[in-house]
């Protein structure tokens, strides 16, 4: 009887193991989908507005490169001049499918912003965001509140 309860103890606790490695596995996989790096070519860029409606489209083109652990945006305005915004993800929270056609990822970035010898710091939240095969990518700086879409016409995966 005494033998019975060992095994069936030792039963319950290699259930437990085994429920807890492939909650691990199931963590790691769903995870690593977001460990991809790709730049992204815009189609085109507006402003959004608080109703969640398109507002003003902005007269440039961007370039994104994005990774789990940093984003570089490098737009190029209508004078000829460059802008860029880069920073580290502070924090990463991932909702996306394996191939990036739907779902959401959210980046918090401390990134800063330099146009025409001028740097400044801000902290950002960008969000993918991956509807019926369309990808956008949404910025807002934490202390101004104004949303920018990018809209997203090629995304090449960098290994």
């Amino acid at each position: 009887m005494k033998y019975c309860i060992v095994l069936f103890n030792q039963r319950k606790i290699m259930r437990k193991i085994i429920c807890l490695l492939v909650l691990i596995t199931a963590h790691y996989l769903v995870s690593a989908q977001c460990e991809k790096r790709y730049k992204l070519k815009t189609e085109r860029i507006v402003t959004i507005n608080s109703d969640g409606s398109e507002g003003e489209e902005m007269p440039f083109t961007a370039d994104i490169s994005i990774s789990k652990d940093s984003i570089r945006i490098v737009a190029t305005l209508p004078d000829g001049n460059i802008a860029e915004i880069k920073g580290k993800h502070t924090e990463t929270v991932c909702k996306m499918n394996a191939d990036y056609t739907e779902g959401t990822i959210e980046y918090k970035t401390e990134a800063e912003m330099s146009r025409t010898g001028e740097t400044r710091p801000m902290r950002m939240v960008f969000t993918m965001e991956a509807k019926d095969g369309k990808l956008k990518l949404f910025g807002v700086p934490e202390e101004q509140g104004e949303k920018i879409c990018f809209f997203i016409k090629e995304k090449e995966e960098v290994k």
